[in-house]
């Protein structure tokens, strides 16, 4: 995991949540909002100059990596790769809202899927939209991915199935509501990422995997009431204007654990 500045005492602040997980129910959320604030804060925020002090900043941070396939995981900032992974999730189910299932596929090169099963078109979908995960960042935003297509999509097994799941999911939620659920996930793998070998060491196997379940419940719980029905099917995700909406998203995420002390 990182090291050096503010990331000393976040480490020994999460060990000591996960040590005292059964007794701090309420602990979850405060050690969320120091986490996204030393991570956000790791460098410049994007469309910035310098740390904002909060979570808003979508932090530059050293080392976090390349370019993804299909435009996911660009390096350079904390949350990059979430950033491009939902502009690429955001721009094909767009076009999926927009001009159904099969079009948009031909749209991404993957015309050959069209009325394969569903589970061939989103693992190919996978690496279209999230990239190899070849660094800690890209390989959060890919699980995440992963979990939201688990969310969405686990009752469909054809291609007609895939279609209709994905048109009606648009439709009642709305391309907002899906990315706040991805970024949820996200943040989620990110917090995984940087402490799960320091918990396994500081307490265990079982209590590292109960405190890392506080941290997913308390996720889940504040994006599901932050979820709103806010629709950009017809917006335009390539480019600069498909990255600042993705960055917006991201941004609410990250400020439902930016509460007053």
């Amino acid at each position: 995991m990182p090291t050096g500045g503010d990331w000393g005492p976040l480490k020994r602040e999460a060990t000591d949540f996960a040590q005292n997980v059964g007794f701090q129910s309420t602990a979850a959320q405060p050690l969320l909002r120091q986490y996204i604030r030393v991570r956000s804060n790791a460098g410049v925020p994007v469309g910035g100059a310098g740390p904002t002090g909060g979570p808003g900043g979508v932090g530059n941070s050293a080392g976090s990596g390349g370019s993804g396939s299909g435009g996911a995981g660009g390096g350079g900032t904390s949350w990059s790769a979430g950033v491009s992974t939902a502009q690429n999730v955001g721009g094909f189910l767009s076009r999926v809202g927009n001009v159904g299932l099969a079009e948009a596929l031909r749209e991404v090169g993957l015309g050959d899927l069209i009325g394969r099963s569903a589970a061939e078109i989103t693992g190919a979908l996978l690496d279209k939209l999230a990239g190899p995960g070849s660094t800690l960042d890209q390989a959060a935003a890919r699980q995440a991915l992963v979990e939201l297509n688990d969310d969405l999509l686990k009752d469909a097994d054809t291609f007609e199935e895939l279609e209709k799941v994905l048109g009606e999911t648009i439709d009642k939620d709305g391309l907002f509501a899906i990315l706040l659920r991805f970024f949820g996930h996200y943040l989620y793998e990110c917090f995984c990422r940087d402490f799960y070998e320091r918990l396994i060491k500081k307490v265990g196997s079982s209590q590292a995997a109960q405190s890392l379940k506080s941290i997913r419940d308390c996720i889940e719980s504040a994006v599901k009431a932050k979820l709103a029905g806010r629709n950009a099917k017809d917006f335009n995700w390539h480019g600069a204007d498909g990255k600042k909406l993705s960055e917006q998203v991201l941004t609410e995420v990250l400020d439902i654990f930016e509460v007053p002390a």
